[in-house]
């Protein structure tokens, strides 16, 4: 793929496949009208890459500036398009193709922006191939396991939300009936417990019975009472119970590899206006300047943490962030075992967060909670990933 090299390419442009193929680079000419506009004469930082994904995602953050979430997308197309020819190449069995899993993914850039946490330092181009990649191996995993599940297993282990969920989805106006059967399936159909739950069986003729008098009962106590079932009618509103709960936990993925916009009709990106001042940018700018001091702060606590550990962790985290080998390939490397790779990664990781942590709440008087130490985990992950590839770490000082 080709990559984009100026800051207008960056945020004013989007993929479009061929077949399954990445083919060009299709221009929107609004965001590109946009982007030329805001590039004033005069202020450094305007050409610069991070500059502009602070700018966006300020603007994105506060909803004061209508493209601004226009502009991300296409600048996270890269990202995005990486995460997931990664996973497409890793896991032959990813029901989707590249195509596929691109526009399933990258429909999910609201979630990843409101992830990503500029304050810890980290670069939103990392940080979304990571998030993209994280977020489409959970649903792979979970489409697994569901493809694996019978019928009758999947209806054990589904939750009532989960199923109230798939019932709208496909369309039921009314889903007490349904719910009443499937808690009367849950009541009767108990299976043998050394026995897994993926795997079940059908119910007996006797259990759909009894299933049937129980609901018939249950019914009465509903206002007004729910339609009464014969055996075969209930049966019918589990098959379709499973068959909702299938498509909502599986869904198809659509190709929308076209043009952002339909020539015939209204555009998507009508209404973006480019009404940010020169104050706006110089505002953003001194903001930018004062993230970049921080972030270099943040560089160097982590470098001089490194430089503390035993030559024994500094070759553990060279072998696994630089030369990017798997656990596996590691334990035979230093001759130990696995497990003991992992751990020895968690024990240096946790140390480099506890650096950072207490930093933070010295020098800058950061309250320290679970949800902070999360995200400056994923940061301080993200940041050796980078620090250990020379590619990519040039590309991050350039940047800046």
């Amino acid at each position: 793929m080709q990559r984009r090299t100026t800051v207008i390419d960056l945020f004013s442009t989007f993929i479009q496949f061929s077949g399954d193929l990445f083919d060009r680079w299709v221009r929107d000419h609004r965001l590109q009208k946009g982007m030329e506009s805001n590039l004033v004469q005069g202020v450094q930082a305007s050409q610069r890459e991070a500059f502009w994904t602070l700018y966006w995602h300020q603007l994105w953050s506060k909803q004061v500036h209508q493209g601004a979430g226009r502009h991300l997308t296409a600048y996270l197309q890269e990202p995005c398009y990486w995460a997931i020819q990664s996973i497409t190449q890793r896991f032959a069995s990813a029901p989707w193709t590249l195509a596929d899993g691109f526009q399933a993914a990258i429909a999910h850039t609201d979630r990843i922006l409101k992830g990503y946490r500029p304050d810890y330092g980290s670069d939103l181009n990392a940080y979304a191939r990571a998030a993209f990649g994280n977020l489409m191996r959970d649903q792979l995993r979970q489409q697994q396991d569901i493809h694996i599940c019978s019928d009758w297993g999947l209806l054990r282990r589904l939750s009532q939300a989960q199923l109230q969920r798939s019932l709208l989805a496909a369309g039921f106006t009314q889903t007490e009936p349904a719910v009443l059967v499937w808690q009367c399936f849950k009541a009767i159909y108990t299976p043998d417990p050394q026995r897994s739950t993926r795997t079940l069986p059908p119910p007996n003729p006797e259990q759909f019975a009894q299933m049937t008098a129980r609901y018939n009962q249950l019914r009465l106590q509903f206002s007004p009472p729910l339609p009464q079932l014969e055996i075969e009618a209930l049966e019918d509103r589990l098959h379709h119970s499973i068959q909702a709960a299938r498509t909502y936990l599986t869904p198809t993925f659509t190709s929308l590899d076209q043009p952002q916009f339909d020539p015939d009709g209204k555009t998507p990106l009508e209404g973006l206006s480019s009404d940010d001042t020169p104050m706006d940018l110089l505002l953003a700018a001194e903001a930018y300047t004062e993230q970049q001091q921080r972030i270099r702060q943040i560089e160097a606590v982590l470098k001089d943490a490194i430089a503390q550990l035993t030559p024994a962790d500094q070759t553990l985290l060279r072998l696994y962030y630089q030369q990017a080998l798997p656990q596996t390939a590691i334990a035979e490397e230093l001759q130990i075992q696995q497990y003991q790779v992992s751990r020895q990664l968690s024990r240096v990781r946790q140390r480099l967060l506890s650096t950072v942590a207490r930093w933070s709440q010295e020098t800058l008087h950061i309250s320290v909670n679970s949800t902070v130490l999360k995200g400056m985990s994923d940061v301080i992950h993200e940041w050796l990933q980078r620090h250990y590839q020379p590619e990519a770490r040039g590309r991050n000082e350039r940047s800046v």
